[in-house]
């Protein structure tokens, strides 16, 4: 379905919960080049990068998502994971997702941002994008890229950085529930024995706008089970993951602006 007719209709019609995106910007997804640096180790890099994060994007963010009405419930369910890296999970509802959690979140805790290649299609943009934390993810045929990605994983976790994931994969904007996601990407924090973070963003009616705003819901750390192997581990970070997340959204109640109808 167009964009211009659900805006107008506030009605979206789905097939598939896995593959169908209702918010797509036209931008193509270019292969991930041979040689693109999943790593920002470079002294000078590193420096410039976090100016350009803690003194400019971090600041002018939060003010944004203050002035749009964002607040943010269970900061204190992160205290179990303030000084290690960990994996934080959430739904995916609108294009600031990304930064706003890593700019709102984690202030002065780094937060990469797995994703697709899309913003590699912008020359100026794609640099930025690198220099904030987005990690591309590289085409499955592309194993050297994806070996180059998993041990860029594990370096910014053994770092205590956090990797920022969106299981859902595609945007439904002002979706209210959480919707069935595969459990492939739970093999990165199985292998490194890491925390899981479930995160849920909900809506709520506010009197001032047609629009809703937004609360995000910080759930409860979620920490692989000791004795259990790498498989075993990653089956049971995606179901108590999903099962928390599925939890957090139903437990407010939430303004439906968008109404999603399932096809026949």
């Amino acid at each position: 379905m167009p964009k211009k007719e659900w805006k107008k209709t506030h009605v979206i019609y789905w097939s598939d919960e896995l593959n169908d995106d209702f918010d797509q910007i036209g931008l193509s997804r270019p292969p991930v080049p041979e040689n693109y640096h999943y790593l920002r180790k470079n002294p000078v890099n590193r420096f410039f990068s976090a100016i350009l994060f803690y003194g400019i994007a971090q600041p002018i963010l939060s003010l944004i998502l203050i002035f749009m009405g964002v607040k943010v419930k269970g900061r204190k369910n992160l205290k179990p994971v303030r000084k290690m890296g960990c994996y934080i999970y959430s739904n995916h509802v609108a294009y600031c997702d990304a930064f706003k959690i890593q700019a709102f979140l984690f202030p002065f805790k780094r937060t990469n941002i797995i994703g697709y290649s899309d913003s590699l299609s912008m020359p100026f943009v794609k640099h930025l994008c690198r220099a904030l934390g987005y990690l591309p993810l590289p085409d499955k045929k592309d194993i050297h890229n994806a070996r180059k990605m998993i041990e860029s994983l594990d370096y910014y976790i053994n770092r205590n950085q956090n990797i920022l994931i969106f299981p859902e994969a595609h945007i439904w904007p002002y979706y209210t529930k959480i919707r069935n996601f595969k459990w492939g990407s739970f093999a990165y924090p199985a292998r490194t024995q890491s925390p899981v973070v479930p995160i849920v963003t909900t809506f709520r009616k506010v009197w001032y706008s047609k629009k809703p705003r937004q609360t995000i819901l910080i759930g409860t750390p979620i920490f692989p089970k000791l004795g259990f192997s790498e498989a075993d581990n990653k089956m049971f970070l995606y179901n108590a993951t999903l099962e928390q997340m599925k939890k957090m959204a139903d437990s407010v109640d939430q303004y439906e602006y968008i109404k999603y109808i399932k096809k026949d």
